[in-house]
């Protein structure tokens, strides 16, 4: 008898003992969907009507609205203010007879010629046509832009910028541009003197602006927690986000979730003429959804588009794959690579790896190769992860670095703590698609082994991971937890990681939990994070509540822990 009752006695122990992970579990898919409840009620499909501005220093000098006829000039005028005494270099991209004078001295000057668009080849950084230098004063200096129109398309832009491409600083507009025109004959004109007003071939012609355009801009809900950008938008963050929600539908069957992701699809399906017109021929360079256009990087083109491409899996709606089609095309074919196939980026400075961009790509590659039928696509997959992992790893902490700089050969300073996030997360996406088959499998399964293997190294006592990996002294971040979190979970469910994985996922999910409030708003998610040149650049990145580049990681994490066995 007493054997039995220290048997019993043994047992209720264990009972009670594996009981918090039990009512841990259950809550997980609660919580994710209160997260995504939230993002929900926090996101509206509405427009708003802004004034157009002038944005990232670009000058458009459009003179499309005078309606000028063939050999008919025009003007344009304005004044910047200049800082210092310096040489400013200026970019260019223009079509047709152009000439720029500066303080009434001749710059620079075009015959002909036929260009599009200056290109955007990175955050805020353009690539134009040609460029001019010219040595100015500090002071006021005027800008002066003589145009003959012909065949093509009347618009000017040009930005003083840096020898990096950025915008020079040194350099301030003033006021707006204004116009003279058209002029028929030579003679009395700007290029004379400036006066108030012309007489040219018997009309009266005086400087005004061109004509105020209104634009349509995405709505924040005045209530939402997350108030820097509309969750309707195309990003990274809110692909991955809304994406996750795609993922909770399925499982929870809830009839709330695919409506809101068809929504979502949908209003965008629904405007996109219109906002690629906008872009393309109103040079809203910055406005809702420009990034669907713009497709400079992986930021713009694969994370964004993980919820269309799961409902083109599921569905084959023809609407989708063909807006997918363009996407797919740049990050296949168009995004910068290395010699070696490797992606990477011209920031901050040329061939970048960053370690964002194996979730930014592998994700999305294969469920196109899914969807296709194309292989190679999954080869390209394949390929990231292992090239990823030779430029990036650091073998003694078997952690990850932010970045890899091409023209050093050296990996960036820190570990940054999401970046890890991103890299063991698309590796376990990857896992999830690959046949086991595959040459590849193995090498793949035992990255991720050895890099969970690290990262456990490096989780405090309370469940966290801190913003910068191996410094306790950076503060404790959400994302990176939550991410760490699903791809420890998902490998003990997939038998990818032994069963002693298990705690550490609960620990690091209950941390997770403590930072999601009783409204569903998740906290202590740091902000985007450029590639920082020293570990206090990550310290001092802030955090913001709702930020949507830790939602869906937060969600999936949720999920994944319900489901472990």
């Amino acid at each position: 008898m007493r054997s039995y009752r220290n048997r019993w006695n043994i047992l209720t122990a264990l009972l009670l003992i594996s009981l918090p992970s039990f009512s841990q579990q259950a809550d997980a898919l609660s919580l994710s969907r209160k997260v995504a409840d939230k993002i929900i009620a926090d996101t509206r499909f509405e427009w708003k009507w802004v004034l157009q501005k002038e944005e990232l220093g670009m000058q458009v000098i459009d003179f499309r609205f005078l309606s000028l006829k063939e050999k008919e000039n025009a003007y344009a005028l304005r004044k910047m203010e200049v800082k210092k005494d310096t040489i400013i270099r200026f970019g260019i991209t223009a079509a047709g007879n152009i000439k720029v004078w500066i303080n009434k001295k001749l710059a620079w000057q075009q015959q002909e010629g036929a260009s599009l668009n200056p290109v955007e080849e990175a955050y805020n950084r353009f690539r134009f046509d040609h460029y001019f230098t010219v040595p100015l004063k500090k002071g006021i200096s005027e800008l002066l832009i003589a145009y003959e129109n012909s065949a093509a398309n009347p618009v000017i832009f040009l930005r003083p910028v840096t020898m990096a491409g950025d915008l020079e600083p040194s350099v301030a507009p003033l006021a707006q541009w204004t116009y003279a025109g058209p002029f028929r004959q030579q003679g009395n004109t700007p290029l004379q003197s400036i006066q108030p007003y012309y007489k040219n071939d018997g009309k009266v012609l005086n400087w005004q602006t061109a004509p105020q355009r209104f634009l349509p801009e995405l709505v924040i809900d005045s209530q939402a927690a997350y108030q820097r950008d509309p969750y309707a938008d195309w990003q990274y963050s809110h692909g991955t986000m809304v994406w996750s929600i795609l993922a909770l539908e399925k499982e929870t069957k809830d009839n709330r979730y695919l409506p809101f992701v068809k929504k979502y699809a949908g209003f965008i399906l629904d405007n996109y003429d219109y906002i690629k017109w906008q872009y393309d021929s109103l040079y809203a360079w910055r406005g809702s959804y420009h990034r669907i256009f713009r497709r400079t990087m992986l930021d713009d083109a694969g994370a964004p588009a993980l919820s269309f491409a799961g409902l083109y899996v599921d569905e084959k709606d023809e609407a989708i794959g063909k807006f997918l089609e363009p996407l797919l095309d740049y990050v296949s074919t168009k995004q910068v690579r290395l010699q070696d196939s490797t992606f990477c980026r011209p920031e901050p400075e040329e061939f970048t790896v960053w370690a964002d961009d194996l979730f930014m790509s592998v994700p999305f590659l294969i469920r196109m190769a899914k969807a296709t039928g194309e292989k190679k696509y999954m080869e390209d997959a394949v390929r990231q992860v292992i090239q990823f992992r030779k430029y990036l790893l650091n073998p003694q902490t078997g952690l990850y670095k932010h970045g890899w700089f091409s023209r050093t050969g050296q990996q960036s300073v820190a570990y940054w703590g999401r970046a890890n996030g991103w890299v063991v997360w698309a590796t376990a996406e990857l896992l999830d698609w690959l046949p086991t088959n595959h040459p590849a499998y193995k090498k793949i399964l035992e990255a991720f082994r050895q890099h969970i293997t690290s990262l456990v190294k490096y989780q405090d006592s309370d469940g966290f991971w801190h913003q910068v990996l191996t410094r306790p002294e950076s503060y404790k971040e959400t994302s990176c937890t939550a991410m760490f979190a699903l791809a420890m979970a998902r490998g003990v469910r997939k038998g990818w990681l032994n069963k002693s994985f298990k705690q550490p996922a609960l620990k690091a999910w209950s941390a997770v939990a403590g930072k999601i409030d009783a409204n569903g708003v998740v906290h202590g998610i740091c902000r985007g994070t450029e590639i920082g040149l020293d570990e206090q650049f990550y310290f001092d990145r802030k955090t913001i509540d709702n930020d949507p580049r830790g939602l869906g990681a937060v969600i999936t994490a949720g999920l994944e822990i319900a489901k472990l066995p």
